[in-house]
């Protein structure tokens, strides 16, 4: 069942930080105390996106592949991005490391988590963070759940749009998101709910596929888009240009292969544009 610091950090993605509650019906669910909506539990999984969403295609395309995909991933990943993407799989988990690390006593969220092959070799009993792992595949977060079914601490993983978390604004310490700027159909959304999400210094950081790096990815990318999994693949430059509107004051870049890793930090002040701080490198 869900902790209780879990559900006081959960609100309804629709309604925009209310509070869910437990239902008392036979079965678990959430129940938002504005629209009334039911939220069902499956599996200790709260299915908790929003219910009057209309999907974008791409998105729906994305989410079939990574059902599909779900049981190689584990396999597949590591060796595409040693041999296409040409990045080091040690590479994710030093970031996650960082991340986690950065989260102190405080919320720590993935989004998305997939399959939790970067989260779990660096979760121990010396954390104090309240872990949470979002995904939109019910295949990924199944494998996640098994992989960290012998964890030390708890993992509560919740099945949500990105851009439409169920947390309450401010509710992270740290944020990570590997690979999946480049999957999302709208990254601008996605990045504003990240940023409504974080506390004031709150830690945000995590990765994308980026053309223009290697041939042979740009191959793979081109391929991708052309049929509609992923729904814009473009340049680090132009990443680092949509993230100017979230109003991250600085994000720190570099790339490896064709892997953008990136990080930043919310600070309370200004909205203005940010200054981005490139520090590029390719390897």
């Amino acid at each position: 069942m869900i902790q209780p610091e879990v559900l006081d950090k959960l609100c309804c993605p629709s309604c925009a930080d209310t509070p869910v509650t437990l239902g008392s019906g036979r079965r678990p669910d959430l129940v938002c105390q504005d629209c009334g909506h039911h939220y069902p539990i499956v599996e200790g999984i709260p299915d908790m996106v929003a219910p009057d969403r209309q999907p974008h295609p791409a998105s729906y395309r994305t989410e079939t592949l990574a059902n599909v995909i779900a049981g190689v991933y584990d396999f597949v990943a590591p060796l595409m991005s040693m041999a296409i993407w040409r990045c080091s799989p040690l590479r994710y988990i030093d970031h996650e490391n960082r991340a986690l690390g950065r989260a102190r006593s405080g919320v720590y969220l993935e989004a998305p988590v997939g399959t939790g092959l970067a989260l779990a070799p660096v979760v121990t009993d010396d954390h104090d963070a309240i872990i949470i792992g979002v995904d939109k595949s019910w295949n990924m977060l199944l494998k996640a759940q098994k992989r960290f079914e012998n964890l030390p601490v708890d993992v509560q993983l919740i099945r949500a749009d990105c851009d439409h978390l169920p947390l309450k604004s401010g509710a992270v310490r740290s944020l990570q998101s590997l690979n999946g700027l480049h999957g999302f159909s709208d990254r601008a959304a996605t990045l504003r709910e990240f940023y409504r999400c974080l506390e004031d210094d709150g830690f945000f950081s995590g990765s994308a596929l980026v053309r223009a790096q290697t041939d042979v990815a740009d191959a793979f990318l081109e391929r991708y888009e052309r049929y509609g999994i992923y729904p814009m693949l473009r340049s680090p430059e132009f990443l680092l240009q949509e993230m100017r509107s979230s109003d991250f004051e600085q994000v720190h870049f570099e790339t490896h292969g064709a892997v953008m890793f990136f990080s930043g930090e919310k600070t309370d002040e200004a909205r203005s544009r940010p200054q981005l701080e490139p520090n590029a490198r390719a390897v």
